[in-house]
């Protein structure tokens, strides 16, 4: 598995993209509206590192209560996995829990990958990301 990307959690995702053109990142993709999650997100790449900004839209986002733990930081790494399925399992059996039943993302790629968010407590949060 390969990183595709950080998740950064941000309570305004304007001023953070902001702050990230200043450090030298593009946008790759324009703020988008994940209604599944709902939140904003957008993606922005510098050197072959991305970031993807994700803002909770209301107290109804299951992100939200994140705010209150995480601000404006880094919260997750996302994978990408070329077996999807097997990747899950694999990851379970060693002791990480799934957080939510793989369900696809619209705003990654043209949104028909599957994603799975699993849990660590030496870890923290990761992604897995149907390649």
């Amino acid at each position: 598995m390969i990183i595709h990307h950080v998740g950064f959690l941000t309570k305004n995702l304007k001023k953070s993209e902001s702050e990230f053109l200043g450090l030298g990142f593009e946008i790759e993709k324009e703020a988008k509206f994940d209604h599944i999650r709902k939140v904003n997100i957008s993606f922005l790449i510098n050197n072959g590192y991305r970031v993807e900004l994700i803002e909770p839209v209301g107290k109804d986002s299951p992100l939200y209560p994140l705010l209150k733990h995480y601000k404006n930081t880094p919260y997750h790494f996302c994978y990408e996995s070329e077996n999807f399925d097997k990747d899950i399992k694999k990851l379970s059996e060693n002791g990480y829990a799934v957080i939510n039943e793989p369900k696809v993302a619209p705003c990654i790629n043209d949104g028909s990958k599957q994603v799975c968010f699993l849990i660590s407590t030496n870890t923290g949060i990761i992604e897995l990301l149907e390649k």
